[in-house]
């Protein structure tokens, strides 16, 4: 798998970041948590030749996902 900060364990996108990280995610989109404190990222070229990178356990967080005891499912919108 290549290294990218897409697919890296210790990465987040910086808009879902807690303030005042979240406020520069125009500037840096991403940010790494690899060293236990989260840190901008300008470029994420540095992430293909990281020692730190690791894969995501989990590709997309609905993949696999079980739905609540009780949930309904509903059609898409417009059919019936």
């Amino acid at each position: 798998m290549a290294h990218h900060v897409q697919t890296c364990h210790w990465s987040v996108p910086t808009i879902l970041m807690p303030r005042p990280f979240w406020l520069s995610s125009g500037d840096s989109p991403w940010c790494c948590w690899n060293d236990r404190e989260a840190r901008l990222l300008t470029s994420t070229v540095e992430c293909e030749r990281c020692p730190m990178w690791k894969p995501r356990e989990v590709e997309h967080a609905h993949e696999g996902a079980i739905p609540p005891k009780g949930a309904v499912a509903m059609p898409p919108p417009g059919e019936s």
